[in-house]
C-alpha cells in the first residue's frame, strides 16, 4: 500500500526531519505562494475593475475589519505557540495541537459575531451590510483551517501550501464568474465565504487523517496555551490593527474613492508578504528545536534567514521606485494611476515587513511575547495618531508614509529584542553589500527608463542586474543559501 502523503511518523521530530524535508518544504511553499501571488494579482485586478473605485473601497474596508476583528480570536498567535510547544515537548504533541484547534474554533466563533456587529454599524448601504456579514463568517472558517498546525509542526507545510493554492484557484474562478455575470459586492462576498469553507473543510479532513490531533481532553491545556499565547495574541491583534486601521481611516476621512486607490496598491504589499512567510513558516519548529538543543544553530538560522529576506525585499523596492506608474496601470488600469506614488512607499515598508515574521517567531521561541505586545502597541499609537493628523490634508499618500514609519519602528524594536539575546552580535556586512547592490540596480533601471525602456525590459533587467550585482559585491552566499534551505 502506498503511504499517505499527509502522514508523519509518530517518532519523527522537527530536528530529525530537517535534513530530509526542509529544502523540499520551502521549495514547495515558494512555488505555491508564487502561484498564489500571481492569482492574487489577477483577482485584485478583476475585482477592482468589476466593482469600481467606490465599491472596491467598501470591499477593502470590509476585508480590513474582518482581519482586524478576526485577530481577536488570537488564531495565528495560538498556532505559533502550539507549534513551538509541540516541537519542544514531543510527548504531548497531539494534546497541544488538539488544544489549539479547540480554542481556535471557540474564539473564531465569537470573533465572527463581533465582526458582524462592527460592519453592520459602519456600513453605509444595504449591499455593504450583507457583504460584511458574509465576509465575517470566513473568520470561523479560519478557525477550522487552524488544523494546519499539524503540518507546520511536522515540517510538512507543503500539504497546507497545496490547500492554500486550491483556495486561490477557486477564489480566482469565483471572481472571474462574478465579473462575467456583472455581479456586485454581495455575490463576491458569498463566493468568498464558500471558497473559505470548502478549503477549510479539506484542511481539517487531511489533518485528522494524520492522527496527530487529540481533541478529547485538550481543554486541559487551554489555560497553559492561553497564558503563553495571550501576550502574543495581543501583539498580533495590535499589529493587524495598525496594518489595517489605515484603510478604515482613509475610508472614513477621505472617502470611498481614495480608499479604493489605497486599497488597490496595498494589495500588492499584501501579496508580496507571501514569499517571506513561506521561509519563516518552515523555520519556526527548527528555531524552537535549535534554541533548546543547539544555540549556535539557532543563531546561524536567524542570521542567514535575515540576510536572504533582506536581499529578496530590496528587489521590488528598486523596481517600484522607477516603474510604479506603469506597474499600477498594468495591474489596475488607468483609472488607478493616481495610486502609483504610494506603491514605492509601501515597498519601502515591505523591506521591514519581510523581516517581521522572522523576528516574531524568534521572540516566540525566546518566550518574550510581552515585549512584542509593547512594541505593537507603540506601533498602533504611532499609526493612528499620525494618520488622524495627516490623512485629512494629504489623503492616502499620508497613510502610505505612516505605514513605512510604523513598520520600520516596530520591526526594528522586535529585531533588537532578538539580537540582544544572541550569544554573538549579528554580522552586518552582507546587509550593507546587498543595499549597495540594490542602489546600483535602481540607478541602472532609472537609466533604462530614461532611454524609454518598456516595463517588461525593466522587470527583466531588474532580476538580471540585481543578481549579477549581488554576486559581484559578495552579498549573496549561494552555499549558505543552500544550507538554509536544507535546514541550517
Amino acid at each position: 500500500m502506498e503511504p499517505d502523503p499527509t502522514e508523519v511518523s509518530a517518532g519523527s521530530t522537527p530536528r530529525a526531519v530537517t535534513a530530509r524535508r526542509a529544502s523540499l518544504d520551502v521549495a514547495v511553499q515558494l512555488i505555491a505562494r508564487g502561484v498564489m501571488l500571481v492569482l492574487g494579482v489577477v483577482t485584485t485586478l478583476v475585482v477592482v475593475r468589476t466593482l469600481g473605485d467606490e465599491r472596491f473601497g467598501q470591499w477593502s474596508t470590509i476585508l480590513a475589519v474582518v482581519e482586524i476583528v478576526g485577530y481577536l480570536s488570537a488564531l495565528y498567535s495560538i498556532e505559533q505557540v502550539a507549534v513551538e510547544r509541540a516541537a519542544a515537548d514531543h510527548a504531548m504533541e497531539r494534546n497541544w495541537l488538539g488544544a489549539q484547534l479547540g480554542l481556535s474554533l471557540v474564539s473564531t466563533f465569537l470573533a465572527t459575531i463581533a465582526s458582524c456587529v462592527v460592519l453592520l454599524v459602519i456600513a453605509d448601504d444595504a449591499a455593504m451590510r450583507v457583504a460584511g456579514v458574509l465576509a465575517s463568517a470566513t473568520i470561523f472558517a479560519g478557525g477550522i483551517n487552524a488544523s494546519r498546525t499539524v503540518f507546520q509542526a511536522r515540517v510538512r507545510n507543503d500539504v497546507s501550501a497545496a490547500v492554500m493554492t486550491l483556495n486561490s484557484v477557486l477564489w480566482t474562478g469565483v471572481v472571474v464568474l462574478v465579473a462575467l455575470r456583472d455581479g456586485g459586492l454581495v455575490p463576491l462576498a458569498a463566493g468568498f465565504l464558500a471558497v473559505a469553507m470548502i478549503t477549510a473543510g479539506l484542511q481539517l479532513a487531511l489533518a485528522l487523517r494524520t492522527g496527530m490531533i487529540e481533541l478529547r481532553g485538550g481543554w486541559r491545556l487551554w489555560g497553559r496555551l492561553l497564558r503563553a499565547g495571550i501576550p502574543l495574541a495581543g501583539a498580533a491583534l495590535l499589529t493587524v490593527a495598525y496594518t489595517r486601521i489605515d484603510q478604515v481611516l482613509v475610508y472614513q476621512l477621505s472617502g470611498a474613492e481614495e480608499a479604493g486607490l489605497y486599497g488597490a496598491v496595498y494589495r500588492v504589499l499584501d501579496r508580496a508578504q507571501l514569499v517571506p512567510l513561506a521561509v519563516v513558516t518552515t523555520l519556526l519548529p527548527m528555531l524552537a528545536a535549535a534554541w533548546t538543543h543547539d544555540r549556535a544553530r539557532f543563531q546561524r538560522l536567524f542570521q542567514d534567514a535575515a540576510e536572504f529576506l533582506w536581499i529578496a525585499a530590496l528587489l521590488p523596492l528598486g523596481l517600484t521606485l522607477v516603474a510604479s506608474e506603469p506597474l499600477v496601470e498594468l495591474l489596475f488600469g488607468g483609472d488607478f494611476a493616481a495610486a502609483a506614488p504610494a506603491l514605492p512607499i509601501l515597498m519601502g515598508a515591505f523591506v521591514a515587513i519581510a523581516l517581521g515574521p522572522l523576528a516574531v517567531n524568534a521572540i516566540v521561541v525566546l518566550g518574550r511575547q510581552r515585549r512584542l505586545a509593547i512594541y505593537a502597541l507603540a506601533g498602533l499609537v504611532i499609526n493612528v495618531v499620525l494618520n488622524l493628523i495627516l490623512i485629512p490634508p494629504y489623503g492616502f499618500l499620508a497613510a502610505a508614509w505612516v505605514t513605512l514609519v510604523t513598520e520600520v519602528s516596530v520591526v526594528g524594536l522586535a529585531l533588537w529584542e532578538v539580537v540582544r539575546h544572541l550569544d554573538d552580535p549579528p554580522v552586518l556586512g552582507r546587509f550593507v553589500r546587498a543595499a549597495l547592490a540594490g542602489l546600483l540596480m535602481t540607478l541602472a533601471l532609472w537609466g533604462l527608463s530614461e532611454l524609454g525602456a518598456s516595463l517588461g525590459v525593466l522587470v527583466a533587467a531588474a532580476v538580471v542586474v540585481y543578481g549579477v550585482l549581488l554576486l559581484a559585491v559578495g552579498a549573496l552566499d549561494v552555499p549558505r543559501l543552500r544550507a538554509l534551505l536544507r535546514g541550517g
